[in-house]
């Protein structure tokens, strides 16, 4: 009896165990989920997706996760001797070229190694890990072959080569060596020690310092409306003309139309501005070199780009000086058709002018406009015992240039006025039409100058 108590304790015992194995199995989830990993000699990276949410690709996303968790651990240490700190000084960038470096990191991770995969109900995890030593060694190999290859495109940022050629090389030689630009980069370059990111820059400064743009025109004068004939512009490279270099106009106020994109042979540009139309008395346009295309060209990397626009070429700021015309202002006023020496339009048009910015005149010969106002009243009908009168006013209003050319005409037929008299309503009648001077004609034909 005592044997069989030994063995149904003994047979318990086995159960309980193997109930406890069992417990401990069904909770296998990894140390590496339950807490991420730190190592002083690897790079740990940690991916999760929901498979739910993601059933076809859920696998790549937790992979690509992973990889991203990964290079976040790895810094962006800026060498002082790197061009970074000098660019950072002048262009305030660092966060964006950290996060842009962090990126290419990412994209350019070499031999990881997958450590594990885990599932548990609608997550699904990933582990990668890559040794420090390893992904060092790979980034100074291929830092030092990107090097190689910034300075083989140096070679054609030579003399022999169009500006356009060394502009292309000299930003392509920035962009192999991005990922690294956070580095001293040191080497030779014939037979002596430079640190390459800063003596590409500083070649390309030089470069960029070598275009030199001149103004070819007197200076310009011109009477709000008018145009701008043509303007000419001539651009040198190391001290000679040269064909084939675009140009940009750039102004807040002018409307600049250039008549071609590029230099022609003789090393020069024509542009125009087809009509001025703002009242200010100095407008300004810049004009400098336009190394877009050649920009988009060398490089589509937003970061780069915004590295080679830094560095400045020539440009110049020419005035164009703006007035306002000078009118003379001559009228003829009738009353019932008979000549008087009453001049309240021409006052009430002088006055509009110049409040309106347009200078009145009493020397023809020395306007730039003409200003002719023919007006004249007639009676109403008159009737027997009628206890109010009308006068109507036929008005013309016409300004000429001095090449007597007609710039602008208006004409208003039987403007009324009435009174208790013929008289009355005549001054009636020619109040009626100073008030459409001063409202609408006037300032009308002033503002056909800047549309």
């Amino acid at each position: 009896m005592q044997k069989i108590y030994y063995l149904f304790f003994i047979v318990l015992c086995i159960a309980c165990s193997s109930s406890q194995e069992v417990i401990e199995f069904e909770d296998a989830t990894p140390d590496w989920v339950k807490k991420h990993p730190v190592s002083e000699t690897h790079y740990i990276g940690i991916g999760i997706v929901n498979k739910a949410k993601n059933p076809l690709d859920y696998i790549q996303i937790a992979q690509q996760n992973a990889l991203q968790n990964l290079a976040s651990q790895i810094k962006v240490n800026i060498a002082t001797q790197s061009v970074f700190v000098q660019l950072e000084r002048e262009y305030s960038f660092e966060e964006e070229f950290k996060s842009d470096i962090r990126i290419k990191a990412e994209e350019h991770l070499e031999e990881y190694e997958l450590k594990g995969t885990h599932q548990k109900g609608d997550e699904y995890w990933v582990y990668y890990s890559l040794n420090k030593k390893t992904y060092a060694e790979i980034r100074q190999a291929r830092m030092e072959e990107a090097m190689e290859q910034a300075k083989s495109l140096l070679q054609y940022t030579f003399r022999r080569y169009s500006p356009k050629e060394r502009y292309i090389h000299f930003v392509k030689s920035l962009e192999v060596l991005k990922p690294y630009l956070s580095e001293p980069l040191s080497c030779k370059i014939d037979g002596r020690n430079v640190f390459l990111g800063s003596e590409i820059i500083a070649q390309f400064r030089n470069f960029m310092a070598d275009f030199r743009i001149h103004s070819l025109n007197k200076k310009v004068k011109v009477m709000i409306g008018n145009k701008v004939g043509e303007l000419k512009f001539s651009v040198e490279f190391n001290k000679e003309r040269i064909e084939n270099i675009p140009l940009v106009f750039a102004s807040e106020i002018l409307d600049v139309k250039a008549f071609s994109n590029l230099t022609n042979e003789k090393g020069i540009i024509t542009a125009i501005i087809p009509k001025i139309t703002n009242t200010e008395a100095i407008q300004k346009m810049q004009v400098g070199i336009d190394t877009e295309l050649w920009l988009d060209e060398a490089t589509q990397d937003k970061f780069i780009k915004k590295l080679a626009r830094g560095v400045k070429s020539h440009q110049i700021t020419m005035p164009i000086y703006v007035y306002k015309p000078s009118v003379f202002v001559q009228t003829e006023e009738k009353i019932f058709n008979l000549v008087s020496s009453q001049q309240k339009l021409k006052i009430a048009a002088e006055t509009t002018l110049n409040k309106l910015g347009f200078k009145p005149t009493s020397k023809k010969n020395e306007a730039e406009l003409i200003m002719s106002i023919a007006s004249n009243t007639n009676k109403g009908k008159a009737q027997s015992n009628q206890k109010m009168f009308t006068a109507f006013l036929n008005m013309s209003v016409q300004v000429k240039d001095r090449n007597n050319m007609i710039i602008y005409s208006e004409q208003l037929n039987k403007l009324k006025g009435i009174q208790l008299s013929f008289e009355q309503a005549n001054i009636k009648a020619y109040e009626n039409a100073q008030e459409e001077l001063n409202s609408n004609i006037i300032p009308e034909f002033v503002n056909s100058f800047t549309k």
